[in-house]
């Protein structure tokens, strides 16, 4: 079944820049998956420090196995404490 994730971020303003250069990082790396269908970010217009990922995954095991590996473990260890807020939201297509 086709898990969808949504998950917006919001980083602290003094660390913008290094957060945006994870968040870059991370998409390039994660959209080569087997598993990964789609794997977009997105920017907020009116507020610069607010971010969303949009993803699209074949199943569960492809979400795991993308929390695994490296590139996404070391991403979060770069955003570490750099964040004010982030919400992960897991979606089933409902209707």
């Amino acid at each position: 079944m086709e898990i969808r994730i949504v998950a917006p971020l919001t980083v602290k303003p003094e660390f913008i820049e290094e957060v945006t250069t994870a968040l870059l990082a991370v998409v390039s790396a994660s959209r080569e998956e087997l598993g990964c269908l789609q794997y977009d970010l997105h920017r907020e217009i009116d507020n610069p420090n607010n971010f969303v990922f949009y993803e699209r995954w074949r199943s569960d095991e492809a979400i795991a196995q993308h929390e695994q590996s490296a590139h996404f473990k070391h991403f979060v260890s770069q955003i570490e404490g750099k964040l004010e807020k982030i919400e992960i939201k897991k979606l089933k297509l409902f209707a």
